[in-house]
């Protein structure tokens, strides 16, 4: 006589351990993921501040004597119009008509838009930060004039931030999300680090923690 074969299924002990392998390779292989997808960001990221960068030096020839970047904020213009230093830049990165201060950031969807920043609790034009590197420079204003920047290479004019749209050096700190705080202004957006634009236009990625000073890369004093 021929022995009938008979399937067996899983015992519940190799189920068990299936699972277990499965749950493992998930919590090594998610955090991989996460910060994959947040290196892409970082790098889109950069490519804005790089238009910025390039905005802020064609600004400059073509309204600021060929040197000068534009005002950080100007009170006595109307919002969306020349107030801030993103609308003054608006036209040279195809943002010029973006504007909604409805949208998060108000250019939502350009240059001017971060897309690790996500959850907004205040609206302002960007998700950077613009310092007025000169604020410490005595017996000047403090309007960014390169021409009275010694190391352009050297010094930051902008970075990730949130709430805050223009600033001093003296609050070039790492804050925490959703931290009203105007002494903390920058972020630590990408991986526990954030994107610079330094005044030459090129941009930096430094690895920063929360409570870190970084107002002797955005004070031109300070070289």
């Amino acid at each position: 006589m021929t022995r009938e074969k008979r399937s067996r299924g899983f015992t519940l002990i190799e189920l068990l351990v299936v699972i277990s392998i499965i749950a493992l390779l998930a919590a090594i292989l998610f955090p991989v993921f996460g910060k994959a997808r947040e290196n892409a960001r970082k790098t889109t990221c950069m490519n804005n501040l790089k238009q910025i960068g390039t905005a802020l030096w064609m600004y400059a020839q073509d309204e600021g004597n060929g040197s000068v970047f534009p005002l950080v904020y100007n009170s006595a213009v109307a919002a969306g119009q020349g107030r801030y230093w993103e609308d003054l830049l608006a036209p040279y990165v195809g943002a010029k008509g973006k504007y909604s201060n409805s949208a998060r950031p108000y250019y939502a969807n350009t240059a001017f838009d971060c897309p690790s920043q996500t959850d907004y609790t205040a609206g302002f034009p960007s998700d950077y930060v613009c310092f007025q590197v000169l604020f410490f420079c005595p017996g000047t204003i403090t309007i960014n004039d390169t021409t009275q920047i010694e190391k352009l290479a050297e010094t930051g004019i902008i970075a990730d931030a949130e709430f805050y749209n223009n600033a001093n050096p003296g609050s070039a700190k790492i804050g925490t999300k959703g931290e009203n705080n105007t002494k903390a202004v920058l972020r630590n957006w990408h991986n526990d680090g954030l994107n610079i634009l330094y005044c030459d236009g090129h941009v930096k990625y430094q690895s920063v923690r929360i409570g870190d000073d970084l107002r002797n890369i955005f004070d031109a004093t300070r070289h």
